[in-house]
């Protein structure tokens, strides 16, 4: 039974290029080959260290009504931040990984995001997984947590890890290429979600873990970019559209301050340290100024954690209004 590890990436910076080349490390000592698919491009060293890459240029995220928004209340006013959804170039990364990895002669593979780090002893874990599920004629090994429920009350598939037959993935779901196709399918608010209204008609032919794939692989890190964001985004005033606020908030999981510069025509104006749950709100005018704001991962700044820019210009009210609004009560 020929097996083949999936990694999906997007290493947009020094960090996650350091953790794809972590999370590749610590597959190897399993023996198996390693495919990379990323809608970034992947230096020579990387592509080194596995045996197969899928380059992708197309990166369309789905628009914002199509997948969950993040919003907060805070009685004064409420905010809505429209992160476009990019589930859909993940779908296309499965659907062109495991596609390649039938044809190159693979029975099965292991798709997983790069920011798992497995220790050895999880990493056999997961192998006897897969090998268990052989041995006992399954097609897929799926995580499905218990406790957990989606938004609608339905329980889920992880895709942040998951096996199986190539043949049968194949056979019994193509992600999708477009938003024709996500809509024809037609796929569930989240991929989680879609991935158990499509396969789970086949549940008595899978190897079901019924808990969190981190609370599995304890020694492991897992999910290290998982479950919250920070959020930087000029935002649509409903009071008053010609005051775009520039709205800021810390909601990462790890508890963890960042540091942050705001600067406007290439001198910083303001500072400030958000921890986990600290928001930071500011009012501009269409001056025609460019706002950066740089968030560090500490004050030393020897780390950028992210970098946006705004161009304080009329016409672009609406792509402020896209991506989010504030609405003081």
């Amino acid at each position: 039974m020929k097996r083949l590890f999936i990694i999906d990436t997007y290493p947009s910076g020094r960090k996650e290029i350091d953790m794809l080349s972590r999370c590749i490390d610590h597959l190897v000592p399993l023996g198996y080959h390693i495919l990379i698919v990323s809608h970034l491009p992947i230096d020579e060293v990387i592509c080194k260290k596995v045996n197969y890459f899928i380059y992708d240029y197309n990166n369309t995220f789905l628009a914002p009504h199509y997948t969950p928004f993040w919003w907060m209340d805070t009685g004064p006013f409420r905010v809505e931040v429209y992160n476009g959804g990019h589930t859909l170039p993940i779908c296309r990364n499965m659907r062109s990984s495991i596609n390649f990895t039938k044809s190159m002669g693979y029975d099965q593979f292991i798709f997983m995001e790069y920011d798992i780090i497995f220790e050895y002893n999880d990493l056999k874990l997961l192998e006897s997984m897969m090998d268990e599920m052989t041995a006992s004629n399954k097609e897929m090994l799926f995580f499905r947590p218990e406790e957990y429920r989606d938004c609608e009350g339905s329980y889920v598939y992880e895709t942040l890890l998951f096996g199986g037959n190539c043949k049968f993935f194949i056979e019994n779901f193509n992600p999708p290429l477009d938003l024709d196709e996500w809509l024809s399918i037609p796929m569930g608010y989240t991929l989680e979600l879609s991935f158990y209204e499509q396969f789970s008609k086949h549940e008595n032919l899978f190897k079901l873990i019924n808990d969190h794939s981190s609370k599995i692989f304890k020694n492991s890190d897992v999910n290290l970019l998982r479950y919250g964001l920070f959020n930087v985004e000029m935002l649509h005033n409903i009071k008053e559209p010609s005051k775009p606020i520039l709205f800021m908030i810390n909601s990462l999981v790890i508890d963890q301050f960042k540091y942050v510069e705001i600067i406007r025509d290439g001198n910083v104006v303001q500072t400030s340290n958000l921890g986990k749950g600290h928001y930071w709100i500011n009012n501009y005018t269409f001056d025609n100024s460019k706002i950066e704001v740089i968030v560090y991962d500490d004050i030393s700044k020897s780390n950028v954690f992210l970098h946006k820019s705004f161009d304080m210009i009329e016409s672009n009210d609406e792509y402020f209004k896209f991506k989010g609004i504030i609405n003081y009560k």
